[in-house]
């Protein structure tokens, strides 16, 4: 009986110090981009930014979730929704560049039922779109 207290004792310990390790956490690569810019026509540029991070889904996996490829692809079709919207605003200008960065992605590591799991997000991206 005494021997089935320890190995219960010593179970509940690793199970405990295995709660207390820091989890993996990750970065993804800093994600930027930047069309080039348009010299065809010279004049003033109007320059409309935005933070788009609350539009954008988090994103969840087994595995990879800070790889800048997952990142990009939960980025893309907000982005393109965004931009759309800043040229119909200004019909009558051209858009001379565009692009985003972002240095704020977070990420968390977990494993539940002995399954590693991982789920990421933006922080912060900055997207921009520059007008003549």
């Amino acid at each position: 009986m005494a021997r089935t207290w320890l190995v219960l004792l010593l179970i509940l310990a690793v199970a405990a110090l295995a709660l207390m390790v820091p989890r993996e956490t990750a970065r993804a690569q800093r994600l930027e981009f930047a069309s080039p810019s348009d010299t065809a026509f010279k004049g003033s540029v109007e320059r409309v930014q935005a933070d788009l991070a609350r539009n954008v889904e988090s994103w969840r996996g087994a595995r990879d979730c800070g790889s800048p490829a997952r990142a990009r692809a939960a980025l893309k079709p907000v982005l393109a929704q965004w931009l759309g919207r800043r040229m119909t605003d200004r019909p009558m200008q051209r858009l001379a560049r565009w692009g985003y960065h972002s240095g704020e992605i977070w990420h968390e590591a977990q494993v539940i039922e002995g399954q590693p799991q991982c789920r990421a997000g933006f922080r912060r991206v900055i997207a921009f779109a520059e007008f003549r």
